[in-house]
């Protein structure tokens, strides 16, 4: 089925970096948990991906220490980021499951370094994309959330 996760870690690109760390010379931090390296196509430079050692789709089936390692290390590559590279800000992005566009089903956390002149322009392309839902639906919303 197109979109589907792969059945096995064998078919994870992301396990078998951690598998072969020959693959992946351009890391940025790694803890028992969790591994940090830049992505091969970044939005920015220094744009880095956070993963868990443990094979894991997407959010739903994370466990909550793995998310803690993740989490954790998001915050060491941001300080790192802007320390190194001088940086003022970032952007955290989680594709989680394949109505998300996520297109590899290991979970892991874009941290995209910014500054306030690099001309990314998330926030254009964020306006272009947003409802304007009334009060009520909002408040209809939030009550079925919370079931």
């Amino acid at each position: 089925m197109p979109g589907s996760p792969p059945p096995a870690t064998e078919a994870c690109i992301f396990c078998r970096l951690l598998r072969d760390r020959s693959m992946v010379p351009y890391w940025v931090a790694e803890t028992e948990r969790a591994f940090a390296f830049l992505d091969l196509r970044p939005l920015r430079p220094g744009h880095a991906l956070v993963i868990p050692k443990t094979h894991t789709l997407d959010l739903a089936s994370v466990s909550p220490e793995d998310w803690r390692a993740v989490s954790d290390l998001v915050l060491d590559v941001q300080r790192r980021l802007r320390r190194s590279l001088g940086t003022t800000g970032e952007n955290l992005v989680v594709a989680s499951g394949p109505g998300s566009e996520q297109s590899v089903f290991h979970l892991h956390v874009h941290v995209i370094p910014r500054t306030e002149t690099d001309g990314l322009a998330l926030s254009a392309w964020w306006e272009t994309k947003v409802g304007q839902p009334s009060r009520e639906e909002l408040v209809r919303l939030s009550e079925r959330v919370r079931r």
